[in-house]
């Protein structure tokens, strides 16, 4: 019995050896990970392309991605100018760039009990798996409705461990007019911020922002001077919106150029133009910018969805349309005194993202006209 009992003694000493030293290496390579998450914030306005981008970032499996968390401080200081804004904006960003759910209590109705009190939190496929939820698996297509159905009423600290096991968290975000308050993000030892700066033909921006009836309370923010509420009255025009909107992407280009070789390999322009006609080429560079691989199969998603017209309910996004027909829809459908007044305001944007002006009408119908010239897409 004696040679058994110290076989047996043996097995189960090896086997606590065996745990000990499996569970010491998945925290090792646990601390790894945490030491090398990349953080990335894509910078755009509204109408822009941004949720497009978002979500090329979001189906890689490396990606916790979420969805306009800015929005959640305009709807609870609504009174407030931008500029003000931008703080509040950046704390939450710190919080959730290091997976920190906590400020989201302070936002969220109901305090922020589950993941579904989150807005848009289904635009996120890290939150319709696992380990936030079980419905999805990132190897599978992504599925809207089956998230919303099964993924809702999963506590908000949920959230957080999702956010761990992912080495790349990236926030969208159209709230930003001003790069200068997120500085502190930059200098921040416990980050690695790469912001990438996506902007578009204020003309096609401008179009699309007169179609798009919902933006009345954001414009009152855009071109708000100071906190008075009585503000709120007035509705701005796209002319002054976009005045507002030009004015401050190129103020976030030029804060960027300043800086110089603080932000080298930090910052990214590039323009909706670009990855809606080349979108292979823009995506690879913008995800080797970031430390992300395009494999196979998000090339062929890419491909698929920037050139064809399909209704698509469950996937990427809710639509897909060739994007070459997007890039020039303002040429056929926006009225031609609006150009002229956008041109006017946004002159300067146009020359430092390389955007041509047309003069007459003629010239605005013809597409053999490019007004897209060649720039550098990043610095």
């Amino acid at each position: 019995m004696a040679p058994r009992l110290s076989l047996f003694r043996f097995i189960i000493v090896s086997l606590l050896i065996f745990f000990s030293v499996w569970i010491l290496k998945d925290k090792i390579d646990f601390e790894d990970q945490e030491g090398k998450r990349t953080h990335v914030l894509i910078l755009s306005s509204w109408r822009s392309g941004s949720s497009f981008l978002g979500q090329i970032f979001n189906h890689h499996p490396n990606v916790f991605y979420i969805y306009e968390p800015a929005r959640m401080v305009w709807v609870k200081f609504p009174n407030l100018k931008a500029s003000v804004l931008h703080y509040p904006i950046r704390d939450l960003f710190r919080s959730l760039f290091t997976c920190d759910v906590s400020p989201l209590h302070e936002y969220l109705s109901r305090g922020g009990r589950y993941i579904s009190d989150l807005p848009f939190w289904t635009e996120s496929w890290a939150l319709c798996s696992q380990p936030a939820c079980k419905a999805l698996n990132k190897n599978k297509e992504y599925d809207r409705p089956t998230c919303f159905q099964r993924c809702g009423y999963v506590p908000l600290k949920k959230m957080e461990e999702s956010c761990e096991v992912h080495s790349h968290v990236v926030l969208k975000t159209v709230r930003i007019l001003d790069l200068g308050p997120l500085v502190s993000l930059l200098e921040d030892a416990n980050l690695d911020l790469r912001i990438i700066h996506l902007v578009r033909d204020p003309r096609a921006v401008a179009l699309s922002r007169l179609r798009f009836k919902h933006l009345n309370d954001e414009d009152l923010i855009v071109v708000r001077e100071n906190e008075e509420p009585q503000n709120k009255k007035s509705k701005p025009s796209v002319t002054q919106v976009m005045a507002k909107i030009c004015e401050a992407q190129v103020a976030i280009n030029n804060f960027s150029r300043r800086a110089g070789k603080a932000l080298q390999g930090k910052y990214m322009m590039i323009r909706h133009e670009d990855l809606a006609t080349e979108p292979l080429t823009v995506v690879d560079k913008v995800y080797k910018f970031t430390g992300l691989s395009l494999n196979k199969d998000l090339q062929k998603l890419v491909y698929n969805i920037t050139h064809r017209h399909t209704q698509v309910q469950r996937g990427f996004m809710n639509f897909a349309e060739d994007s070459m027909k997007i890039v020039h829809k303002w040429r056929k459908d926006l009225n031609h005194k609006v150009v002229l007044e956008i041109q006017d305001v946004c002159h300067k944007a146009m020359e430092v993202f390389g955007y041509g002006q047309v003069r007459t009408l003629k010239e605005q119908h013809d597409l053999s006209l490019s007004v897209v010239n060649d720039v550098m897409t990043d610095k």
